[in-house]
């Protein structure tokens, strides 16, 4: 977990299980910087976290906003880039403009912004990106989600090489029930899929939030830990 004063920066972590991150390191004493691409709710939730959160603009889709971002030379201890692609398509209905959206958030911009802190980084710094269970579990529409997870794993491989001695490691959820992308399904009709998903998984429980939060402060602590992709599914893939 981050050290009292060291410097946690969250790609995504203005929302979602990013910011469920942001407020776990912010109560241990880390600094914390959040990421978003609405800059108005950036600042406010920055505000509401307290004074050792600061926010910056980052729309993984613009290369001008992630080179803005990491100008300076504030060291960064623990770098997690938390953003998924949302959007589903099967490749009867394969669409071309969307599929590169999907491959530019995950497999260009995650190593666009590695780029970019590593001036920031120390020997003793950990990188820890978010990919997804679709890489070995796809599911109807799942192409282009699949694909970028499955490259994110490679992309995680090469980088822990490449960047030595600095740690490198991916987390892939499955599904986060309590998470406010699962929840919102949920409430538009996906309980019943849900239960039953997770009364086939061994666990008969699904992760939530808070064991991705520990999972990755897990990969920031354990120094171990590199180039590894950590799955916290409850066990769905044995069956």
């Amino acid at each position: 977990m981050p050290a009292e004063g060291s410097h946690v920066v969250i790609v995504g972590g203005a929302s979602g299980i990013g910011l469920s991150i942001a407020k776990t390191c912010a109560a241990l004493g880390a600094s914390v910087t959040i990421s978003g691409r609405d800059v108005d709710r950036g600042l406010q939730v920055a505000a509401g976290l307290g004074g050792s959160v600061r926010f910056v603009q980052i729309d993984l889709l613009e290369s001008d906003s992630i080179k803005r971002a990491f100008e300076g030379n504030t060291r960064i201890d623990h770098l997690v880039l938390t953003p998924v692609y949302p959007g589903n398509q099967s490749l009867r209905e394969f669409d071309v403009e969307e599929a590169m959206r999907a491959l530019r958030l995950k497999l260009v911009a995650f190593p666009q912004v590695v780029k970019a802190a590593l001036p920031r980084l120390k020997s003793t710094s950990s990188i820890t990106v978010f990919g997804g269970l679709a890489k070995a579990n796809p599911y109807p529409g799942s192409t282009m989600v699949s694909i970028a997870n499955g490259g994110v794993v490679g992309m995680v491989r090469t980088l822990a090489v490449e960047l030595a001695p600095i740690r490198v490691n991916c987390i892939s959820p499955g599904l986060v029930e309590d998470s406010p992308r699962w929840q919102a399904r949920i409430a538009a009709g996906a309980g019943a899929a849900v239960e039953a998903f997770k009364m086939r998984t061994p666990s008969q429980k699904l992760a939530n939030v808070e064991d991705i939060v520990h999972g990755v402060l897990f990969l920031m602590d354990n120094r171990a830990a590199n180039g590894i992709d950590l799955e916290l599914d409850g066990g769905i893939q044995l069956v």
